[in-house]
């Protein structure tokens, strides 16, 4: 185990191919695999049919990011850090994805659009701040940097809209909601084992924690999703 600093990167040849992370690909193909397999399954309700529409959508987009951003790791030799910005930004949509699932039930309606109007502030703000943090300041030397402007989108957009409406829709709508505030816990510890950078092998670090926590945090969000839709009839 190692705590405060990284293993070597696993390298592999594989066909001439000289190839970084094959445990990265590894467990972002699993959870492309979990996503995909989740969005399939979500069925829209003639009731708050954008609901279920977009939570599909951030299944969708989310593991398409994943996927991608584990061939950012694979081929992190040829493709530098350009491999790894489409899954940087493509998770700041998914986020965003949730933000207007979570805004389309809101019980006020009058209030749905302003909210809407929030979240699409925020992504553009977020992208604006993220690509030029992108072309000037230089990531090569600490590409976490990178995931700054991501990762304050998303704790902000899933905090309130999966935390705060969660909570408050478990009680005004549905108790299966209660399970969205539950899954902001479960990463937690996804943040602490980044921060510290905790790694208990070289073949399972603290990237392949975080996907293990983000595997369960997607169960949560599908089960909540589902629940949902049972109990609309």
């Amino acid at each position: 185990m190692l705590i405060g600093q990284d293993f070597e990167k696993i390298e592999w040849n594989f066909m001439g191919l000289h190839l970084l992370e094959p445990n990265a690909m590894i467990g972002d193909i699993i959870l492309f695999t979990v996503a995909i397999s989740l969005a399939i399954r979500i069925k829209p309700h003639t009731q708050h049919p954008a609901f279920f529409i977009l939570w599909r959508w951030f299944f969708i987009i989310f593991g398409v990011g994943f996927l991608m951003g584990g061939f950012g790791h694979l081929f992190y030799n040829y493709l530098g850090l350009k491999g790894k910005y489409f899954s940087w930004y493509s998770g700041m949509f998914a986020a965003l994805m949730i933000e207007l699932a979570m805004i389309s039930v809101f019980p006020k309606v009058e209030w749905r659009k302003k909210l809407q109007t929030l979240s699409y502030l925020k992504l553009v703000l977020s992208i604006a701040v993220a690509t030029y943090i992108y072309a000037t300041v230089d990531l090569v030397e600490d590409p976490s940097k990178g995931l700054i402007v991501p990762t304050l989108n998303s704790v902000v957009g899933l905090g309130l809209s999966l935390g705060l409406l969660g909570y408050y829709y478990q009680r005004k709508i549905d108790a299966a909601f209660r399970f969205f505030w539950i899954s902001t816990l479960i990463l937690i510890p996804s943040a602490v084992f980044q921060s510290m950078k905790i790694n208990i092998h070289q073949w399972f670090d603290r990237n392949d924690m975080s996907h293990v926590l983000l595997i369960t945090s997607l169960a949560f969000y599908y089960y909540a999703v589902n629940k949902f839709y049972k109990s609309l009839g």
